[in-house]
């Protein structure tokens, strides 16, 4: 039986650990492997909804703005689980510090790393970090990339492939009857983040707010995903048919009945959107280095089902609009491509 350690950094939301979660159900529930995830923080809660246990607490001073230092009391517990478990490989998504450490005090486990394409090429980012993170990325064994845009192979790189977004696996089974429901996903958190990704998710938030004032009929639920920004909320103003969910909310329950969904463009949500041909409207929000990922997210799609907003009034207009809107994205998860690539280096 082959083994398998995955770890995922745990803030400021769930975009690097929901795919990883995704490959190792997969390795574990097809191929009988033995399956270990990783991760703190946000991506707790998550590990939890999804079966699996986590012990792991790091403290403030275990991470940095990057994920984990491996020279911590945090790193060092990873590295002593890895010992103990004798993985045949280690899965990682967001954390380049401890990919690097790893390769170093573990040179014969094979290691993957998950990226997002603007790890790789973002030119909002300096080039001397991306010349960096590049650097270590680059010492994997093999390297997926996956979202909405298609990059070349760096030069840099061995094992390198390239493909769209791997998609959690409870949303290929998912279907939708739209009903009177409104959600505004806010992403899977707001841990560790900085105060401009706050200002923004709140801007998002109540910008829903005002707008379902205006439509009593629907209800308009909020999903935080985590307690600060709720609690944030429910301070506030709230219409009778506006509702914030602190807890993580699962998909199916909302992707299920929704009508119109009001979100940002990150690279997991887009995607399940587009393969669900769900109407929505986006908002490309964040510090900079993610408004332009975002940017390119929505611009990668160009989907009449996904209509961008930077105001209230936009967001106005653009739900107005979405109640006639019609189209099919005919967009291909990238979980095919990434488990092939995956089996023919875990088993070769």
């Amino acid at each position: 039986m082959k083994k398998i350690i995955g770890i995922f950094r745990g803030f400021p939301g769930l975009g690097r650990i929901v795919s990883g979660v995704t490959l190792l159900e997969t390795l574990r529930d097809e191929y009988n492997c033995e399956v270990q995830p990783i991760s703190y923080l946000q991506g707790v809660e998550y590990l939890m909804q999804h079966g699996f246990s986590n012990d792991f607490a790091p403290s403030s001073t275990d991470l940095c703005s990057i994920g984990i230092l491996p020279t911590g009391h945090f790193g060092a517990e990873i590295h002593q689980r890895i010992a103990d478990f004798c993985p045949d490989m280690i899965i990682i998504d967001g954390e380049p510090l401890m990919l690097q450490s790893i390769k170093i005090s573990h040179p014969g486990t094979k290691v993957v790393t998950l990226l997002n394409p603007a790890d790789v090429v973002n030119p909002s980012n300096n080039l001397y970090a991306m010349d960096f993170f590049n650097g270590i990325y680059s010492l994997a064994d093999l390297a997926i990339v996956h979202g909405l845009k298609s990059i070349q192979k760096p030069t840099i790189y061995g094992n390198f492939v390239c493909t769209n977004t791997i998609l959690r696996n409870e949303i290929l089974t998912i279907s939708n009857t739209p009903s009177a429901n409104v959600y505004c996903i806010l992403g899977g958190g707001t841990e560790n983040c900085s105060s401009s990704f706050e200002d923004t998710t709140l801007h998002v938030a109540f910008s829903t707010i005002a707008l379902a004032q205006n439509y009593p009929h629907y209800t308009f639920h909020i999903l935080c995903a985590g307690g600060k920004i709720a609690n944030m909320l429910l301070l506030s103003f709230l219409p009778e048919n506006v509702v914030i969910h602190q807890e993580l909310v699962e998909p199916q329950r909302y992707y299920s009945d929704a009508a119109i969904v009001i979100t940002r463009a990150g690279r997991n949500t887009l995607s399940e959107l587009a393969y669900l041909n769900l109407p929505a409207i986006v908002f490309v929000s964040g510090d900079e280095y993610r408004i332009e990922e975002q940017k390119a997210n929505l611009d990668s799609l160009a989907s009449s089902l996904l209509l961008p907003a930077s105001t209230d009034e936009d967001l106005q207009t653009s739900f107005a609009r979405l109640f006639s809107a019609t189209g099919n994205n005919h967009f291909e998860p990238g979980n095919r491509v990434a488990m092939e690539y995956l089996n023919s280096l875990l088993f070769e």
